[in-house]
C-alpha cells in the first residue's frame, strides 16, 4: 500500500472553521426535525458558502431545494459540492473520486428530471 506523504498541519483557524461548521450542521439538523425548514436551509447554505469539507450540508440541501421543487437551486448546490471535493485535501483519492461520482450522478438525474418538467 503507498504511503501518505506528510498532511498539511491544520491551522488553528481552520480548526475553529470546522468547528463552526460542524455545530452549524448539527443545528441544521435540529431545525429539520422542529420543521423549521428556512432556518435549516439558511445554516446549511452557510456551511455550502464556506465550502464545508463534508457533504451532509450539499445533500441535505438538495434534498431541501427538490422538495419545494428549486431544481435550480438543487443544481448549483451539487455544482458547488462538486467543486469543493475535486479540491479537497481531506479525503482520500479513492474516496473523493466516489464521493464526485455520486454528486455527479445525481446531478445527471435533476437535470434529466429538470428538462422533462
Amino acid at each position: 500500500m503507498p504511503r501518505k506523504g506528510p498532511q498539511p498541519r491544520e491551522t488553528l483557524e481552520e480548526r475553529w472553521l470546522l468547528e463552526a461548521q460542524t455545530t452549524r450542521n448539527l443545528e441544521a439538523m435540529a431545525a429539520e426535525r422542529a420543521g423549521q425548514l428556512d432556518e435549516a436551509m439558511a445554516l446549511y447554505e452557510r456551511n455550502v458558502a464556506e465550502g464545508f469539507p463534508g457533504d451532509l450540508p450539499y445533500g441535505r440541501l438538495v434534498a431541501l431545494y427538490e422538495r419545494r421543487g428549486a431544481l435550480d437551486e438543487a443544481e448549483r448546490v451539487l455544482r458547488r459540492a462538486i467543486a469543493v471535493f475535486e479540491t479537497s485535501t481531506r479525503r482520500t483519492p479513492q474516496d473523493r473520486r466516489a464521493t464526485i461520482r455520486v454528486l455527479k450522478n445525481r446531478l445527471a438525474a435533476l437535470l434529466r428530471r429538470r428538462t422533462r418538467s
